[in-house]
């Protein structure tokens, strides 16, 4: 069998499996949070939120891709509510990450 021919073979078969696993990873809702930033906001994301003042609230389709996490403010040195900065580019909070609910400050 010639080169070519076992180059087209393969990625067909690749082409194929692609396909396969994009179906399945878009059916089961999965995220790939390789990043501490993506963690720790997809942690948040799980809870059950709770705002100081409910005119601030907002939806959480756009929380993962708008909001980034400023460690440098941030206490995770905390053994029960973690205390995380989270900001964009108009709004920051400050959010305690307990074991069941994520509390939201406004900062100002």
């Amino acid at each position: 069998m010639s080169f070519l021919k076992r180059l087209y073979f393969f990625l067909f078969g690749l082409s194929i499996g692609i396909m396969i696993l994009i179906f399945v990873i878009n059916k089961k809702d999965t995220r790939f949070n390789y990043t501490p930033n993506k963690r720790v906001l997809n942690d948040i994301y799980k809870k059950n939120w709770v705002f100081s003042n409910q005119n601030n609230a907002f939806s959480k389709d756009k929380f993962l891709s708008e909001f980034d996490v400023n460690f440098s403010k941030s206490n995770t040195k905390i053994d029960t509510c973690k205390v995380y900065y989270i900001e964009s580019k108009k709004l920051e909070f400050s959010v305690q990450n307990c074991e069941k609910n994520a509390f939201f400050v406004l900062n100002k």
